[in-house]
């Protein structure tokens, strides 16, 4: 009995360092975190980029059947992050929260529960109506966030209106760069790309 708990107890050690992201191949996709842009693009075989400037390398995709931007974001030429933003537009805002809700699946069932999440109210008006929650999401009086940590990055997911639009936005941060991601979130970021870090 002894030994086989030693065993389980050996066995799980051994996971724990794959469940919690210490042995990742890649940083994100087939990228791993200070990589240049040429390494980068080189890596992203199967398309090429719409738009290559200092610090971004741009590319219109798919995840779980939804169009996104792409957009590796660079400083001194190092890999730093990473964003999936939304490219779909709803005339329904309701299938904004959906889509939040299908991504934020799939990233709970990559790297488990979320380590924060919240809905934040900013007007209470439709708090208690579920079926006007993507009017509360259009009108900007919702907004919805989760954010993940691995050994070697911080994920986030976040849902928003920003300028009369709904954002849907999935940042990847390095944590073993995080001057230079800083460095980007600050300088090298158009508004236009990225909602602020989280």
């Amino acid at each position: 009995m002894f030994r086989k708990l030693i065993f389980i107890i050996y066995i799980v050690g051994l996971l724990a360092p794959l469940r919690m992201g210490w042995c990742e191949d890649y940083s994100f996709r087939n990228s791993k975190w200070g990589l240049t842009k040429e390494a980068v693009t080189a890596s992203e075989i199967k398309m090429d980029p719409v738009e290559i400037n200092e610090n971004t390398i741009k590319y219109k995709t798919q995840i779980l059947e939804n169009n996104v931007e792409l957009i590796y974001l660079f400083s001194q030429n190092k890999l730093a992050g990473a964003v999936y933003k939304l490219n779909d537009n709803y005339l329904n805002s309701h299938h904004f929260l959906n889509t939040y809700k299908k991504f934020k699946a799939a990233l709970t069932q990559k790297y488990g529960q979320p380590r924060e999440e919240m809905t934040n109210w900013l007007n209470d008006t439709f708090r208690n109506v579920s079926q006007k929650r993507g009017l509360a999401l259009s009108l900007g009086h919702t907004e919805y966030f989760a954010n993940w940590e691995t050994a070697i990055s911080n994920i986030s997911i976040r849902l928003k209106e920003e300028n009369y639009s709904v954002l849907c936005v999935i940042e990847y941060w390095s944590k073993e760069y995080p001057y230079l991601s800083e460095e980007n979130k600050v300088e090298h970021i158009n508004k236009e790309d990225i909602i602020d870090p989280f």
